[in-house]
């Protein structure tokens, strides 16, 4: 929806009376720093970003008087940022958030093989993938089952991809994802909706990939879609097109 809203004509926006309007706020999904920046010039107003989960509620968020876009503000509550092996990573480094907080939930109902796999003395382990920078803003990566592998086992964080491709002003919206194609393991595809009216080739899409992407990141496969599958809270469903 504020991916949308940025894309409104300037004289559209001025035909309404937005005077009361100060504050967005946005959750659930990765945004963009460069389209929320435009959507806070547009409308003349402070995005806030918030990040919780359903086990935990919000666990960090922006503020008013202290935010910075691109990230979900300063957490609520304790914090690790671990590695694969559990070892806590240093600052700037991207790994598995793991967070303890009083307000956890009790536990999966009637599932307590699934709790035991995700809370370990008191910490829950999220899957997702963030990052803590040096003014301690957090900023969220990705969940690490939907990180692309590309068969040479080098990893793309699908979002990076998602940011350059809705730089093209035909594209509305855009899904990057490792497709499943039982032979070579994750094919990149990005699926792109045009925004109405617009027609144009895949080569131009990957001409401008090509441009702004390294090498190993570029899609190997562009659909053009009429809509992109969302879940019920409104995120991308890359479950969905990773089966293709």
């Amino acid at each position: 929806m504020h991916n949308a809203l940025t894309m409104l004509r300037d004289e559209v926006i001025q035909s309404y009376d937005l005077s009361s309007l100060r504050v967005a706020s946005t959750a659930g999904a990765k945004s963009s720093p460069r389209l929320m920046r435009t959507l806070e010039d547009k409308f003349n107003l402070t995005l806030c970003e918030t990040y919780g989960l359903s086990e935990l509620s919000v666990v960090s968020m922006s503020t008013l008087d202290k935010h910075k876009l691109g990230t979900v503000g300063k957490p609520i509550c304790e914090l690790k940022i671990i590695d694969d092996s559990g070892e806590e990573l240093a600052t700037g480094e991207i790994g598995e958030a793991v967070f303890k907080v009083p307000w956890m939930m009790k536990g999966y109902y009637k599932a307590s093989e699934l709790t035991a796999q995700v809370v370990t003395d008191g910490w829950f382990h999220t899957g997702d993938l963030v990052r803590m920078d040096e003014d301690g803003y957090l900023e969220y990566i990705e969940k690490k089952s939907f990180i692309v592998v590309t068969s040479s086992g080098l990893k793309i964080s699908p979002w990076e991809v998602e940011d350059v491709l809705l730089r093209h002003p035909s594209v509305a919206e855009a899904a990057y994802v490792g497709v499943n194609d039982g032979q070579w393991g994750q094919v990149c595809t990005a699926f792109i909706v045009l925004n109405e009216g617009q027609s144009i080739a895949a080569e131009e899409i990957a001409d401008f990939c090509c441009q702004n992407l390294a090498d190993f990141k570029q899609p190997k496969k562009i659909e053009f879609v009429g809509s992109i599958p969302k879940t019920g809270s409104g995120k991308i469903d890359r479950r969905s097109l990773k089966e293709g």
